[in-house]
């Protein structure tokens, strides 16, 4: 038995949506697993994106969410010894564009998949937060699209509210070095100001309605933030430089995509060379190189194919 699953990259937070906000982006990894009942050991088969930095075995983020997926269900026919596991990457590792999250959702959905996908997509979204810890890329990497994601009252997951896909472009600029999200995660403060609080509810207030209502010209304050980024940027040469620029070149809207370090920037087709050649050239004064791509949102989330 065979089966492939793709997963889309995504972007999380959205300027002021900490933890709250993400969507899926047209750029896809691929996974396969193959049961081989008289193999004698794994083979994993690592191509693509940062392949020399993948674990193997009992370490990889893939087989490690099998696992789990497969103690969920209670099924111990698949083992370390009988699966050749296939990993294609064309998510760039540790640069805020969910590859961890691909991983999570990609081992689950091949475990089910093995397992004549026994799970909804739900429950699919639920057990791969519980292995994440938090639902910002594994909700829009499960459902695609923009998805405004959350925890219940008891701390369990339970809210989950698609917007309208906005008709828009995605230039990414991802820088050539990495930042690690826990890392990340940490220098963040624990508490934050009344003042503070109430500036991202306006945003995220403000987002929400740009969206639903397909109001862009009002993404470049709704993006605005004061929770994650003035945190993050530390580590970001010239931040506020690049995003400034990126407005000035036409964006609707600018931001941290997830921890970074990759910039996006949300805007119509015509701008969107602009754009890209806005956030390289600011980022190259600095001495930061980096590649850029122009992507579209994906609306259909992870797959069997």
């Amino acid at each position: 038995m065979n089966v492939k699953i793709r997963v889309p990259a995504t972007i999380a937070n959205l300027g002021p949506g900490f933890d709250v906000f993400g969507a899926a982006l047209s750029l896809y990894n691929e996974f396969e697993a193959e049961y081989v009942t008289d193999a004698k050991e794994t083979h994993f088969i690592l191509n693509g994106e940062g392949k020399e930095l993948l674990e193997k075995k009992d370490k990889n983020l893939v087989w490690q969410a099998m696992q789990k997926t497969f103690e969920l269900l209670s099924e111990d026919k698949y083992n370390l010894k009988n699966l050749n596991i296939t990993i294609n990457t064309n998510i760039p590792l540790s640069r805020g564009l969910g590859s961890s999250a691909s991983a999570i959702v990609g081992g689950i959905c091949l475990a089910n998949a093995l397992c004549k996908n026994k799970l909804n997509r739900r429950q699919i979204a639920d057990l791969a937060i519980k292995i994440e810890g938090h639902p910002d890329n594994v909700v829009p990497a499960v459902y695609g699209g923009l998805c405004i994601c959350g925890k219940n009252e008891y701390g369990d997951t339970g809210i989950l509210t698609q917007l309208p896909i906005p008709k828009l472009k995605v230039v990414l600029c991802i820088p050539f070095f990495e930042l690690r999200t826990k890392y990340l995660r940490e220098i963040l403060p624990t508490t934050v100001s009344l003042d503070d609080a109430v500036f991202n509810i306006s945003r995220v207030a403000i987002l929400t309605t740009a969206f639903c209502c397909g109001d862009y010209a009002l993404l470049r304050q709704a993006m605005q933030d004061k929770i994650h980024q003035p945190y993050r940027k530390k580590m970001i040469p010239a931040m506020d430089k690049v995003l400034e620029k990126t407005l000035s070149a036409g964006a609707y809207g600018a931001f941290l995509s997830g921890s970074g370090p990759t910039l996006a920037a949300l805007c119509d087709k015509k701008n969107v060379v602009n754009i890209q050649k806005s956030m390289i050239s600011t980022w190259k004064e600095e001495n930061v190189f980096a590649r850029s791509c122009i992507l579209d949102f994906d609306s259909e989330g992870v797959l069997e194919i």
